[in-house]
């Protein structure tokens, strides 16, 4: 079991849109500040889940993702000796080797280890409460350093479990010292969370240590104080939950809080509020609908789920059924924004979900139910296993398919010899990088600069042994929102690199002037086809490859004419009336409706489409991001290919622009989550030459 679970230690530098694996090894050797420089889905631990293996860390993440793994089988082992029942103990196992498929990453087992400790936790309360909070605040925060959402699942279900806790407490007599318990509880376990978290973000954790000292002072004399002279007082009796020692660990949060927002190097507060930018752009930015039948099965499952759960819980068990049902929730829209081969994770996550529910009751009145809804697990996880093409996935390999075959289980003892395992990923590399390597004379120009790549491949950098420079939110899909696209600009503005590397696509229909408009006119201002190289630089896999340099001076664009409101219902068709020599930028606000903020909550947003009729009679669908829209997108000229994308960068000095645009329409597979009105703002601009920036 130990050699057939062992995860893949095997992760290349991935080209393509996968090639941010190479970014989170990369980062933390060059001592990049997650919230301050960059800000992505995984934080700065996050190679050690899912980095790309390099000769700085191959090492740390081998030893990570053993141990990782040693201490997730360990722990299940002991549930499997905990559960009474034949049936239990199987389900259990298959759960198991489901959480183990191919597509459900190592931070995963991080939430569902996580969740197994808190179903053996008991009452949160005394000594042995505060020890659980520590543990499991400090296990969020770590999580939330290697991917975000790890840490959002492990906290969220700690509080969900803290509500169930509070909500006997409060049943519970003395009513009030019951309460202050549990709030002292919360404070603990958000203070442990928060100083592994602030620690990590430190490339030096002995500094983070040392910043952590007031805080411990301060925290240490509450406790010596209040326990000597305040706690034995007849009179502070009924604050006596909140005074001593018990409440000390509280009173350290309180302090450190003080200090994360008073420390702007790495920040906590900017790599949490720009990551809950990420997580809350994402259900819009990123949404891909598929078949209404597989939804349908996996909302018809939760609901499944839920009735179990409910049958289950008792007032002792509260706490845990609601922290399962939090992270079923997470689980569906993690599964299900993008329903392609995510939706994997989420039906071999949910038997673990299940088996967890289920075990600690075996004699409960739901036990025949329960067994049914196992074997449904069983069903629905075998046919994605060996038919998800009935749902137009492709059929990808499970662990499960090597117990016949003991040779090859076997011979993954090979993944204990990391110099072999490296040695075999850098022969990897070298075969998958060689098709991205530039001409020997692009590299040469651009060999002692700051490089950076639009819109994704940073595979681009390993393979020709450039100086990246990445912008702040690495890859342009990932500026999910108008705050993200706004402070990329803004990074590129304060440290511009010295050539950028452009390739004229887009992920989802989306057209590639549309993902990060306000970045996208930033560098449109502030770059220039290479005098050098003013026609494609291709390598063998990117063959429409362009390389930018900087202006020598800003484009400097003066508005023409009257600004242009419009306020379009869906299909409304729109004309533009560009005028020869101007450029027209839209600003459009689409509003989600009420029902449509609780769909985007719970699930995901529909996909908003603009169709373009171009003066050539030709038209064209563009995927449009309602969360960036609003930056100002580029209307009146958009290419169709990269050869017209070529000729866009030749004729912007002057506005000889291919591609122009005669009228927008926009649609949506789901009217009712967006309000009938879309606001459209539309400038008429021109470079002006010869003038200073204020005049601008």
């Amino acid at each position: 079991m130990f050699l057939l679970c062992f995860p893949a230690l095997h992760f290349i530098i991935f080209p393509g849109v996968d090639s941010w694996t190479y970014a989170l090894s990369y980062l933390p050797q060059k001592e990049f500040s997650f919230g301050q420089d960059v800000i992505y889905t995984y934080g700065p631990f996050g190679y050690l889940a899912s980095g790309s293996l390099l000769p700085e860390n191959y090492q740390q993440v081998a030893w990570f993702k053993a141990i990782i793994h040693s201490l997730f089988l360990g722990l299940a082992a002991i549930q499997f000796w905990k559960i009474q029942s034949v049936r239990g103990r199987v389900f259990w196992v298959f759960s198991i080797l489901c959480a183990y498929h191919s597509l459900i990453a190592l931070d995963y087992l991080l939430v569902l280890g996580y969740l197994l400790v808190l179903s053996w936790s008991p009452s949160l309360r005394d000594r042995k409460g505060l020890a659980i909070a520590v543990l499991l605040g400090g296990w969020a925060g770590f999580s939330a350093l290697v991917k975000f959402t790890a840490g959002v699942m492990t906290f969220g279900a700690l509080l969900m479990y803290w509500l169930g806790h509070l909500y006997q407490r409060y049943r519970s007599q003395p009513r009030r010292q019951g309460l202050q318990e549990a709030i002292v509880v919360l404070l603990t376990a958000t203070a442990s969370a928060m100083a592994v978290a602030f620690v990590g973000l430190h490339g030096d954790v002995g500094l983070g240590l040392v910043r952590l000292l007031p805080s411990a002072a301060i925290a240490v004399l509450w406790g010596w104080t209040t326990q000597r002279y305040l706690k034995g007082n007849r009179r502070w009796s009924a604050f006596r939950p909140s005074l001593g020692w018990m409440s000390s660990l509280a009173v350290f949060g309180l302090t450190l809080l003080v200090r994360v927002l008073m420390t702007e190097r790495p920040s906590l507060l900017r790599f949490v509020l720009g990551s809950l930018q990420v997580s809350s752009g994402y259900s819009s930015a990123m949404s891909v609908i598929g078949p209404s039948v597989e939804l349908g099965l996996a909302i018809a499952l939760v609901v499944i789920l839920l009735t179990l759960f409910y049958r289950c819980a008792t007032r002792q068990s509260l706490g845990l059924f609601l922290a399962l049902t939090f992270t079923l929730w997470v689980v569906l829209k993690h599964g299900f924004v993008r329903q392609d081969a995510h939706v994997f994770m989420f039906f071999f996550v949910t038997p673990f979900l299940l088996s967890l529910a289920v075990q600690p009751r075996p004699r409960h009145p739901t036990r025949r139910l329960s067994g049914v809804i196992m074997l449904l697990m069983v069903v629905v996880t075998g046919v994605y296993w060996q038919f998800p093409g009935l749902f137009g996935h492709a059929k990808i390999g499970w662990n499960l398919s090597l117990i016949p075959q003991p040779k090859l289980v076997l011979n993954r003892v090979v993944h204990f010899d990391f110099s072999q395992v490296f040695a075999e990923v850098q022969a990897a590399n070298q075969q998958t990088l060689l098709p991205f390597t530039l001409g020997d004379d692009v590299r040469t120009n651009i060999d002692e600069k700051t490089v950076d790549v639009i819109p994704w491949d940073i595979a681009l950098m390993p393979a020709n042994d450039l100086n990246w420079q990445p912008r702040r939110t690495l890859q342009s899909y990932t500026a999910y929102t108008e705050f993200l696209d706004t402070w990329t600009a803004e990074g590129l503005a304060e440290q511009p690199p010295e050539a950028i590397l452009y390739n004229f696509v887009d992920l989802d229909g989306r057209h590639p002037f549309f993902s990060e408009p306000d970045t996208f006119f930033h560098v449109l201002s502030h770059y220039q086809l290479s005098s050098e190289f003013p026609e494609f630089v291709p390598t063998e896999s990117l063959p429409n490859l362009m390389l930018l340099d900087p202006r020598e001076s800003p484009l400097l664009w003066l508005e023409v004419g009257e600004v242009e409101r419009r306020s379009l219902s869906w299909d409304d068709t729109m004309t533009l009336e560009a005028t020869e020599g101007t450029l027209l930028r839209a600003s459009i606000a689409i509003k989600e409706s009420f029902l449509g903020k609780i769909t985007k909550t719970l699930l995901r947003a529909a996909p908003v489409v603009m169709q373009v009729t171009y003066e050539d009679g030709t038209d064209a669908s563009y995927r449009i991001l309602p969360t960036t829209s609003e930056n100002g997108v580029i209307l009146s000229h958009l290419p169709r290919s990269p050869q017209e994308a070529l000729t866009f960068w030749q004729g912007i000095e002057d506005l000889r622009l291919p591609a122009a645009v005669e009228s927008i329409t926009f649609d949506t597979s789901n009217r009712l989550i967006y309000r009938p009105q879309i606001d459209v703002v539309v400038k008429a601009i021109a470079p002006e030459s010869g003038t200073s920036p204020g005049d601008s």
